[in-house]
């Protein structure tokens, strides 16, 4: 296992496309009665980054996303939340981001964990 950073990259609506387009995602948000994430709602905006545990061969096995001020907000997966990164199919190469070796992420993900009081999945 290895965690890597991966950067959030933030896309602010240009123009009336844009708005339309944020409109419409916030309206089908609201309409749909089952999300994979609940807890992420609203809170994507804030993550500046995300730790994500990878295996061997490059699958997010969990995930935490960070403000910029480096406090963790969010993480998966969970039986509440399957996360960003690991409820998607993306294979993530050692090569293309930084990997965090020393960090304590399973300190981390283990508090927010107990906090929340949720379940692992």
């Amino acid at each position: 296992m290895a965690v890597i950073k991966v950067p959030e990259v933030h896309k602010e609506p240009s123009g009336k496309s844009g708005i339309l387009l944020e409109a419409l995602a916030w309206v089908l948000e609201k309409m749909l009665p089952l999300k994979a994430s609940p807890d992420y709602d609203g809170r994507m905006r804030m993550v500046s980054y995300w730790l994500v545990e990878i295996d061997e061969d490059g699958y997010p096995m969990r995930e935490v996303g960070f403000t910029a001020q480096h406090e963790p907000i969010l993480f998966a997966p969970t039986t509440r939340n399957y996360g960003l990164w690991t409820d998607s199919d993306r294979v993530f190469s050692r090569d293309e981001f930084e990997e965090r070796a020393n960090f304590p992420f399973d300190a981390i993900w283990n508090k927010l964990l107990k906090n929340s009081k949720q379940v692992p999945l």
